[in-house]
């Protein structure tokens, strides 16, 4: 289901990046907070004018179409996967090859790093569109339909579980942590990447291009979940935290803004430095074993 929206003024977005780069400076830099004012009144004493008055269709998706549509063109040029795909393949660099489940695997883009690495791949997806993308990048991979929370994956099963760029779109973390601690072995490794609630919270969404004519803003909601509710999962679940890494928001995410050509200071100062997406590092615990004490 695709929900068509109000349609937005590209002067509504220029404002709101001016408007964001003033908040996050405001206090230690109120100098520089004029001249985003200065951007503002620019563009609305040009509202007439382009690119100031370009109308933007806005389509909402749910998951099923979003990424029915997303499918095509999911790989790239996407700042968010790339980003990720270094941040997740350095993270999986020390663990040895085993049975690795990629976890709303999508395209199979992490499903073939690690078949390359020599892992025996488990892909699961809740989107058949993706997964048979998946399935022509890694012939030799077992793809299933499946669902974050109810996994369709036997208990310790797996000796590593990626997860990327997927929990933004399950409304309670602890759940799907739950199931991959379920399916990992003791002492295996569990990556989670996700965008960083900061990002979302400021509105970021998982925005995407069509093949559709004129240009149009496509998007499928972001949830935003707070660091402390990851933390709180993965204990309960029984993973330690091994490692956290935030990186932030690419050069090329700034560069290629759609409002960088109207107002690129501003768009600087909104997201230089902003935390862009939160990569997790967890290992299921072993259990311990008693030592045997004569007695």
């Amino acid at each position: 289901m695709a929900e068509r929206r109000d349609e937005m003024v590209a002067a509504q977005y220029f404002t709101a990046v001016a408007g964001m780069a003033a908040m996050r400076h405001c206090i230690a830099s109120p100098s520089t907070v004029r001249e985003r004012l200065d951007d503002v009144c620019r563009v609305v004493e040009g509202l007439d004018e382009f690119p100031n008055n370009l109308v933007i269709p806005v389509v909402e998706h749910d998951l099923a179409s979003g990424y029915d549509a997303w499918a095509p063109v999911y790989d790239g040029p996407n700042p968010a996967v790339e980003v990720d795909e270094v941040v997740v393949h350095d993270l999986l660099a020390a663990v040895p090859p085993g049975v690795a489940l990629d976890a709303a695997c999508g395209t199979g883009r992490h499903s073939r790093h690690l078949a390359d690495r020599g892992f025996e791949i488990i892909g699961v997806d809740a989107n058949r569109t993706m997964l048979a993308r998946a399935e022509a990048k890694v012939p030799s991979g077992d793809f299933r339909v499946g669902d974050l929370r109810a996994l369709p994956v036997d208990d310790a099963a797996v000796d590593v579980v990626v997860c990327s760029l997927a929990l933004s779109h399950v409304p309670e973390v602890a759940p799907v942590l739950a199931e991959f601690a379920r399916v990992v072995r003791p002492g295996g490794t569990v990556i989670v990447s996700d965008m960083h609630p900061h990002y979302s919270t400021f509105g970021g969404a998982a925005v995407f291009p069509t093949e559709s004519e004129g240009f149009e803003l496509h998007f499928v909601p972001n949830l935003v979940h707070p660091v402390s509710e990851y933390v709180g999962a993965a204990l309960d679940a029984g993973l330690v935290i091994r490692e956290c890494r935030e990186p932030v928001v690419p050069e090329a995410a700034i560069t290629s803004n759609p409002a960088h050509a109207v107002v690129p200071d501003a768009v600087r100062q909104a997201l230089d430095g902003l935390p862009f997406l939160l990569v997790w590092r967890f290992e299921r615990e072993a259990p311990r074993v008693r030592p045997n004490v004569p007695t």
